[in-house]
């Protein structure tokens, strides 16, 4: 902003009197107007950018919203192929002929522990199939759709799984149970079991499963007075909420008719 001074009347003007020190004057003067109004006029011209400041932010936070999707995705594909990773680990491990699926639903309750897969009998399913993940035995078919099957899990109360230990090889029962810990029965009092040893289906001739397949590991061994066996509890290896990808183990010249 500046401040007009009437020179028009030349040396009879009104300032004509001051000469120059009423330049020195009136100059600071007007510095002094420029600098409070220079502040408003900042102000006005912000207010005029502040939608294009808006929409520079919303599309930063559209950027940002973009990269955690994209982080979010890699790290769930990351973890899918781990997973597959480790099925076709466990698949040459065993020799085994399979079929992969996909878990697409769940039906957990009090009277039955099972999941669906996407595969049935227009892929070759068949009752009674084991069904296996990458961190050991899931459970086996029990019924059977042309495109879907429900595979009852290991934990579930019905199930029986033929089992051994893996530094004694004694034999017995894996019974499904409701909770964490499955239970073993039918191994011998004497039988020494140690902290937290593999437990593998058994293989008996005519298993419904292939031998040597990890089940879960020991949780604990009690004793009984009463129980001529010795109860033994076991923690499956595999997480049954987390199941996504399994494999259908084919029929196999190795698998046996005794041990559900």
């Amino acid at each position: 902003m500046t401040i007009p001074l009437d020179f028009r009347a030349g040396e009879r003007g009104p300032l004509a009197v001051l000469g120059r020190g009423a330049l020195t004057v009136v100059a600071p003067l007007q510095e002094a107007v420029a600098g409070i109004f220079r502040p408003i006029g900042a102000f006005f011209s912000t207010l005029a950018n502040l939608g294009n400041l808006r929409r520079e932010n919303e599309e930063l936070r559209a950027q940002i919203a973009r990269a955690h999707q994209d982080q979010a995705q890699f790290t769930n594909l990351r973890r899918e192929f781990e997973e597959l990773q480790r099925l076709l680990d466990l698949k040459q491990r065993f020799d085994l002929p399979t079929r992969g699926a996909t878990v697409i639903g769940e039906s957990v309750s009090n009277f039955e522990w099972a999941v669906i897969i996407d595969r049935g009998s227009s892929d070759g399913v068949t009752l009674d199939m084991p069904v296996i993940a990458a961190d050991g035995l899931v459970g086996r078919v029990v019924k059977i759709s042309p495109t879907s099957s429900k595979v009852m899990l290991i934990s579930d109360p019905d199930s029986r799984v033929g089992v051994k230990l893996a530094s004694s090889g004694e034999r017995g029962l894996l019974v499904g149970g409701r909770g964490e810990e499955l239970r073993l029965d039918l191994i011998n009092p004497d039988t020494e079991v140690l902290p937290a040893e593999p437990v593998l289906t058994s293989g008996y001739q005519g298993s419904l499963f292939p031998p040597g397949i990890p089940v879960g590991q020991v949780a604990r061994a009690t004793t009984s007075e009463i129980e001529l066996t010795r109860p033994v509890f076991v923690r499956p290896y595999v997480d049954f909420s987390r199941l996504s990808h399994v494999l259908l183990v084919l029929p196999h010249p190795d698998v046996g008719e005794l041990g559900r």
